[in-house]
């Protein structure tokens, strides 16, 4: 049986250690028909000569879940930049290495600044469905994944030619036994907050798919569209999975894609930053798709202020606030 061909998506920025870690336990994939496309949105730490190094196998990577293998190095990799990707890349100079097993061959492509997280995977889609890709995996850099992971994503999504999105069980990084999310999670459209789900849930009981770990049907992008790039952060896949709902696709869960995720690595967990995101990308969201934002937005925005300034989180408070204020 010939395996759909699957893009995996990597989006990179200033997280180069994070990144090789999850290649190389993309490399242990069993499925046998992908390609590996790291995006590096515009990283000022050095991120694209490390990420080439480990692929040249100068740089091994430890990690508590893989032992490092040199044997599946050298990785090969053609270099593109933002608008030859979008293009679809070169296709003679792919043929070069398309002999290699899929573990043995990347593309990495340079956005040339940071577009967020919808913009720089954008700039991975396309050039993904350019190349005629069936699904495409987004894949946070901050995870590691189960070498099965792959194959229980592509079965899960063939089992209904209406699923739009899959997701995966992601396990904290550090209590690797303890669920973190249950595929995705429930938005309630009165408080203006969503919690994800972190046991077995019914897939109609699920309003989105968390983008750490999410397979996109590349018919179902082609309909709905790409993610919204004015969510530069936080709620882009809620969105999208919103849209991909509304247009009749289903969501689903892959019990058997194992992911261990680290949690905000890029920002941090009690970044502010994170907090002016989250709150302008909540605002947005919910002016989208729910009949009178007013009240949820208000909510919402309320009790995340409350829960910070009670915790003694001044910054973090205040951030909360400045949300409404950043124009996107």
């Amino acid at each position: 049986m010939n395996r759909p061909h699957v893009a995996i998506l990597i989006l990179n920025y200033n997280g180069w250690r994070d990144t090789i870690e999850c290649l190389e336990s993309v490399q242990r994939l069993t499925y046998p028909n992908y390609r590996i496309i790291v995006i590096d949105n515009g990283s000022t730490d050095g991120s694209v000569e490390k990420i080439k190094a480990w692929a040249a196998g100068e740089l091994p990577i430890e990690s508590k879940f893989f032992t490092y293998d040199p044997s599946t190095k050298p990785v090969r990799w053609i270099e593109y930049d933002r608008a030859t990707a979008e293009a679809g890349g070169l296709p003679e100079l792919e043929a070069e290495i398309e002999d290699l097993s899929p573990n043995r061959r990347m593309i990495l492509i340079q956005t040339g600044a940071n577009l967020g997280y919808a913009g720089g995977n954008n700039v991975g889609i396309r050039y993904a469905l350019k190349c005629g890709t069936e699904y495409v995996w987004l894949l946070n850099n901050d995870t590691v994944v189960d070498k099965v992971s792959l194959g229980g994503l592509f079965s899960t999504a063939i089992r209904d030619s209406k699923v739009g999105a899959v997701g995966s069980v992601l396990y904290y990084f550090d209590e690797p036994r303890r669920i973190q999310v249950w595929g995705g999670g429930k938005v309630n459209r009165w408080l203006g907050i969503s919690r994800h789900w972190v046991r077995p849930t019914p897939r109609q009981k699920i309003d989105y798919i968390v983008g750490a770990s999410m397979l996109l049907s590349s018919a179902a992008l082609k309909e709905v569209g790409l993610l919204d790039e004015a969510y530069f952060m936080y709620w882009e896949d809620t969105d999208l999975s919103f849209r991909l709902r509304r247009a009749g696709w289903r969501l689903d869960v892959a019990v058997e894609a194992k992911i261990w995720h680290k949690e905000s690595a890029t920002l941090g967990k009690k970044s502010s930053v994170l907090d002016i995101y989250f709150n302008t990308s909540a605002i947005r969201f919910f002016t989208q798709h729910v009949s009178f934002p007013l009240l949820p937005i208000s909510v919402g925005l309320l009790g995340r202020f409350l829960k910070r300034a009670l915790s003694f989180e001044w910054d973090r408070a205040k951030a909360v606030w400045r949300g409404p204020k950043q124009k996107r």
